[in-house]
């Protein structure tokens, strides 16, 4: 007989993509999500200002690459110039799709529905790309994690079936339970 913690078998620890001061968090440990439901926010100005500043350069870039165009069409500029240009334009448009994925995560957005395990930051705070924000405990399997004493380590092997009782919750609280795993930490 072992006691041990109960848990969610995949905790994800959820962060933005991009760094920013955090403005907005809808939820708190213990609630309940669903995957795409909004978690939190970021100041979203300087994103925002990045995302207009590439529109504009790409739009730049589109109506020089079409007057070049022309001009090709007249032989008044050469091929070399019109690749150029195609490829300034190629290159903005992808930085304005960049700088448009960029503002979009400034939102975090469960992956999956489960509940929240920890809360990591509070608004006010700046955070890093990829500081975690919230840790996400997700629907599914459960398993209980156990502390085996040294000593019992070899009469234990993966695939061993046991039972699991849940004291909190009576004699009605019995579960099948199988040994997923064994690691030395």
């Amino acid at each position: 007989r072992y006691s041990g913690e109960v848990r969610a078998r995949h905790e994800t620890t959820l962060g933005f993509r991009v760094g920013g001061k955090l403005v907005e968090r809808r939820v708190d440990v213990g609630m309940r999500v669903t995957a795409g439901q909004v978690l939190a926010r970021l100041d979203p100005a300087d994103a925002l200002l990045t995302a207009g500043q590439a529109e504009a350069n790409r739009a730049l870039a589109a109506a020089e690459l079409q007057r070049t165009q022309e001009l090709r069409q007249k032989n008044f500029v050469s091929q070399a110039a019109l690749d150029a240009k195609e490829t300034t334009a190629r290159a903005t448009e992808a930085q304005a799709q960049l700088a448009k994925n960029q503002a979009g995560y400034t939102t975090l957005i469960a992956d999956a529905a489960g509940v929240v395990a920890a809360v990591l930051a509070e608004p006010g705070q700046v955070v890093a790309a990829g500081q975690g924000v919230l840790r996400l405990a997700r629907d599914g399997g459960r398993e209980v994690a156990i502390a085996v004493p040294e000593a019992h380590l070899a009469g234990l092997k993966i695939g061993a079936g046991g039972t699991a009782h849940l004291w909190a919750a009576g004699a009605a609280a019995d579960y099948r339970a199988v040994l997923r795993e064994l690691t030395p930490v």
